[in-house]
């Protein structure tokens, strides 16, 4: 049963009864915010009153290779719960209608648009009342990176999935690519990939993939638009790659398959397998694409609508150029003016370990989503 401390807005509240205790339990390493030092000292530690909503806003998160969007937020939830004794936590329960999420200890958090476990990048996260702003940026514009392979095509549109042709490459030149590329600019027409997370009579589509049934129909085609489309590399030999791709870690044929024993968890959590059929692993029946050097590697960069499928778009490019492709790469770099890089709204995965961390980063936060 979660204990609740009531924190009252008079003036009469003494500021012991505000202020986290000094010794307060973790189960996390401590992070560069220090309550003894002057100069990184946490800027409510001093306060007699919590001046603001806490854990309350809108932040990003650098999603790695290998989680889904709703693994991060299980993980911030487990963060909260450990912290529950935090005054920030239990304020913002305080304010949370839902008398089972006080006992839980549950602060409502949501993220707004999924990105595929290969991917990586802006995953924008909501807490508290937060949440009902996520709608309104899920439909925003989205800023990609992306590294696609021409002549080989796969079962899920990207690296993760089973190869089904391959194609010739000899004939693509640098030219013939950037004329696809403008084909592909403005209003387009795609049909999502089977291996998505779309419903179809209360089904997902990688459900019935992964259990072999045939689709009741056809998956609609949608709209979607394509605002900006540049060609950031180009192996002919005189192309200079854009210096973007080595600072996220682009490189040729770098895809590697995603290792979760690499990333930092914290005691108790675990991240649920993924269940979608992307970046899963072989599966009975898997025939691998073959390892790079083969094939051709470029890379784009994209700023697209809301419900674009960056996989669809390189297999549409490919076959506009007589083969097949796949994408092997994704990196989210903007979404909602939350860009990768801004370190006062966006937080790398182990930043949200700490609570007045997050907390921080909201309050930057909203000085883009209000």
């Amino acid at each position: 049963m979660l204990a609740f401390r009531i924190i009252h807005a008079s003036a009469s509240v003494s500021k012991a009864k505000l202020q986290p205790k000094k010794a307060l339990p973790r189960v996390f390493p401590a992070s560069s915010v220090s309550s003894t030092s002057s100069t990184n000292a946490s800027p409510y530690s001093s306060t007699t009153s919590i001046a603001h909503t806490p854990l309350t806003g809108v932040f990003a998160v650098n999603k790695p290779t290998g989680l889904t969007s709703t693994t991060i937020v299980d993980y911030l939830q487990h963060v909260c719960r450990e912290n529950r004794a935090h005054p920030f936590v239990q304020r913002v329960l305080e304010l949370d209608p839902s008398i089972r999420a006080k006992k839980r200890g549950m602060v409502k958090i949501g993220h707004g648009g999924t990105l595929d476990p290969l991917a990586r990048g802006i995953v924008v996260i909501g807490m508290g009342a937060g949440t009902k702003k996520l709608h309104k940026l899920t439909l925003s514009s989205k800023v990609y990176i992306a590294e696609g392979r021409l002549g080989f095509s796969s079962t899920t549109l990207d690296s993760t999935g089973s190869l089904v042709s391959t194609g010739p490459t000899d004939h693509i030149t640098k030219e013939a690519l950037l004329q696809a590329l403008h084909a592909f600019k403005g209003e387009i027409s795609q049909t999502p990939p089977l291996y998505s997370a779309l419903n179809m009579d209360g089904k997902r589509l990688y459900d019935y993939a992964r259990e072999g049934l045939a689709l009741p129909r056809e998956i609609p085609s949608r709209k979607v638009q394509i605002h900006e489309l540049d060609l950031l590399s180009f192996p002919d030999g005189t192309t200079v790659p854009d210096p973007s791709l080595e600072k996220y870690g682009f490189r040729y044929g770098s895809t590697t398959e995603p290792n979760l024993s690499k990333l930092h968890f914290p005691i108790g959590f675990q991240p649920k397998p993924i269940t979608d059929g992307t970046g899963s692993g072989s599966y009975s029946g898997h025939v691998p694409i073959p390892p790079s050097p083969q094939g051709l590697f470029f890379h784009i960069r994209i700023r697209c609508s809301s419900g674009t499928y960056i996989r669809t778009l390189i297999a549409d490019i490919a076959s506009r150029m007589g083969t097949v492709g796949h994408m092997t790469d994704l990196l989210r770099v903007e979404q909602s003016g939350f860009k990768l890089g801004d370190k006062d709204v966006t937080l790398e995965l182990k930043d949200c370990e700490d609570i007045e961390r997050v907390d921080q980063a909201i309050q930057a936060g909203s000085r883009i989503s209000n």
